[in-house]
């Protein structure tokens, strides 16, 4: 194809207004149209080919799979709110907590029944413990940070029973078909080589956890007044009134399921796979977005159950579920974009433009981190590390392959890049659900964590540069 130069033209594009303008779905629809219109150059032609390109996603049954597991996942994590399971963990706690430390600690300790998702993580962590905080006189600030730096850069580390599973598993998949290299590659065993090198979640995850012993950059302590839209903000993060009566074991039923059930389906859907001898190898070689969406399914169902021989209502749940499943229709049309995005560019001949302008011209120890700081300028810009990576990855698994790079080390910055920008950026929804949940002052919540962060990024991208030569 001719004019292959035309093939970057779409993520540019996109990149370019979401940064400009802030709005990352309007950005997507006026990527995804010039891209169209460049494959099919007539009156309604980029209409058209923009909205198979759509089709084609949503009748995609790995893609339809993701959306449907992160749909029904929030709306799991709905239902668990309102039956009052995190409220019934925040007044235990309130009775044994008696130290700053303790809540810091406390925080930390709440990982193995809040990792599942990063936005659950901060509400649910964040409920438990904010009163505690409190009491306690830890600067809001502080608070916020400690919340947002064990979310997603705690979630994208855990392989299994998390909403980054599908996601990330379905933007590797896209990678590896745009790079030709789908043969005896499994999406999911790439991810997992990635995971050891995602430096900057690792980084700013001890860097937080060292800051409960010393900081060097300390909060304002004059508290601000709170405008009117702030206070309106963090009424809305505030629990909802539980539907039935608050018990810990509300909390306890659906996380345990939901772990149990997506390990045992990771063994049962690749066991029969051939050369999976082992536990690990067909956990390794499964088909992930079938095991989690099942193991997601029984779960509600399981969930349901309980929640229902407690008088939960069934109308009302069953509303819970879909008013929590429609929480997350923002991701959920951003990748319905994105991933068609990513399909026109690589129809438009993004490979065969990387081959012959980047391949040979670009270092293979220079890729990882140059993918790093890209995705996490992008990010950091747009405020959606999902977007970012959903934009990013395609382009960063075929520059891997053509210039020899390791496609892991590549798919791990572009992943931790994103990471960055959504503990960081004053405009991504993780950061902002962090100062709302803790009551902190969003700007001086910035200015506190900034330096931590941007001092992990300086580490990991050297990390990613030595890792970069060394493979």
């Amino acid at each position: 194809m001719q004019n292959l130069w035309l093939s970057i033209l779409p993520p540019i594009i996109t990149i370019a207004i979401a940064i400009w303008s802030k709005k990352i779905i309007p950005s997507l629809l006026i990527g995804l149209l010039a891209g169209s219109y460049f494959l099919n150059p007539t009156f309604t032609g980029g209409f058209e080919t923009a909205v198979d390109q759509i089709v084609n996603t949503l009748t995609d049954s790995g893609s339809l799979q993701v959306l449907l597991f992160l749909y029904l996942f929030s709306g799991l994590m709905s239902i668990i709110k309102k039956s009052g399971g995190i409220k019934a963990f925040s007044d235990l706690a309130d009775r044994h907590v008696k130290s700053e430390r303790g809540v810091l600690f406390l925080l930390w300790a709440l990982i193995p029944v809040t990792f599942i998702d990063c936005g659950f993580r901060i509400v649910g962590a964040g409920s438990i413990t904010r009163s505690l905080a409190e009491k306690n006189k830890i600067a809001k600030e502080r608070f916020a940070f400690m919340l947002n730096n064990t979310a997603s850069p705690v979630v994208e580390l855990i392989p299994i029973a998390t909403t980054y599973v599908g996601f990330n598993i379905a933007n590797i998949s896209i990678g590896l078909k745009a790079a030709g290299n789908t043969e005896n590659t499994s999406a999911y065993s790439i991810w997992l080589k990635a995971i050891p090198l995602e430096f900057f979640s690792i980084v700013i995850i001890l860097i937080t956890f060292l800051t409960i012993f010393y900081q060097f950059k300390k909060p304002e302590n004059a508290p601000a007044k709170p405008s009117a839209e702030k206070e309106m903000k963090e009424m809305k993060m505030e629990e909802t009134e539980p539907s039935i009566k608050p018990r810990v074991i509300n909390l306890i039923i659906p996380l345990v399921s939901v772990i149990s059930l997506s390990i045992f389906f990771f063994w049962f859907f690749g066991k029969d796979k051939p050369g999976n001898n082992t536990f690990i190898s067909s956990m390794a070689n499964t088909d992930p977005n079938r095991a989690m969406l099942v193991a997601l399914f029984i779960t509600i169902v399981i969930s349901a159950v309980c929640y229902f021989l407690q008088k939960y209502n069934l109308k009302e749940m069953t509303s819970d579920i879909i008013s929590g499943g429609n929480e997350i229709m923002t991701t959920l049309v951003i990748l319905t974009i994105a991933w068609p995005l990513a399909s026109v560019s690589q129809a438009l001949g993004l490979n065969d433009f990387i081959h012959q302008n980047l391949g040979s011209s670009m270092p293979a120890w220079s890729v990882s981190v140059s993918l790093f700081i890209l995705s996490a300028a992008v990010t950091y810009f747009i405020g959606s590390g999902w977007g970012a990576a959903s934009l990013i990855m395609p382009i960063a698994i075929s520059l891997a392959v053509v210039s020899g790079a390791s496609i892991p080390l590549c798919v791990a910055a572009i992943i931790t890049g994103g990471t960055f920008g959504d503990v960081t950026s004053p405009v991504a929804g993780m950061t902002n659900m962090s100062s709302n949940i803790a009551h902190a002052d969003h700007a001086k919540y910035l200015k506190y964590a900034s330096p931590y962060n941007f001092m992990a990024a300086g580490i990991a991208a050297i990390l990613f540069l030595i890792a970069g030569v060394i493979n």
